[in-house]
């Protein structure tokens, strides 16, 4: 072998154990968000198994919660003092799909699991209650409590515009849908006088008048930050 392919030799072995290996970037894309809306405020995870996925996937969590207290004239005798308890605490899991490739419009849904929620509403007097010929004394009112319950685990349809994973490193995007929780169930206790009156047994009537009310729209905002290049 001669000396100039000997040297030849040299160099392209030397170049090759210097030269920078060429890493290529992760098919699968992830990213960190910030959710805000009539579910409440909370944060997400999104997911998409490739760039420009027409199906990509989040996993979220809100909070939304209520409890002041408040005062309801029953009549100019009358007044209820109501103190609510609402809290909503919803773990939400999304599949978005995307049927134009250059468009962020995209088709959702999924489910829902409600975490320890709480929907119910205390309720007492301090003037008592007067109605026609019915009056129930401040101290003899008692306590009235009321609790609604609707699925614990509740789907969901939707749409919006916006990626789970955003193509620039800070993505924003919102989503508008419906939740469906099912017929509510009521929880109905009374003491006092009021617990010798036939409206417990007016309870299943009740549930009955509100079987409509088993959809949550809502609507949702997100930012968005891609975690991977």
């Amino acid at each position: 072998m001669s000396t100039r392919l000997l040297v030849l030799l040299l160099c392209t072995v030397g170049m090759s154990a210097f030269a920078t290996p060429t890493i290529d970037p992760p098919s699968r894309k992830f990213s960190l968000g910030l959710l805000g809306g009539t579910l409440g405020y909370g944060a997400e995870v999104g997911y998409s198994p490739r760039e420009r996925s027409n199906w990509q996937f989040r996993l979220g969590f809100t909070h939304v919660g209520y409890k002041k207290p408040f005062d309801v004239d029953v009549n100019d005798d009358s007044k209820l003092h109501l103190s609510p308890l609402v809290r909503m605490n919803l773990l939400q899991v999304h599949a978005d799909w995307f049927p134009f490739s250059r468009s962020s419009f995209h088709l959702t849904g999924g489910l829902g699991y409600q975490v320890n929620p709480s929907y119910a509403v205390l309720g007492t007097s301090d003037t008592g209650l007067i109605l026609d010929d019915i009056e129930i004394k401040p101290e003899d009112f008692g306590n009235v409590e009321l609790q609604l319950r609707w699925w614990q685990v509740t789907p969901h349809l939707g749409l919006g515009v916006g990626r789970a994973v955003p193509k620039n490193r800070i993505g924003v995007g919102f989503e508008l849908g419906c939740y469906y929780l099912g017929s509510p169930k009521i929880d109905f206790s009374t003491t006092g006088l009021l617990d010798a009156t036939t409206l417990p047994d007016q309870i299943p009537q009740i549930e009955h008048n509100m079987r409509n009310y088993s959809f949550l729209p809502y609507l949702l905002f997100s930012l968005k930050y891609r975690l991977t290049p």
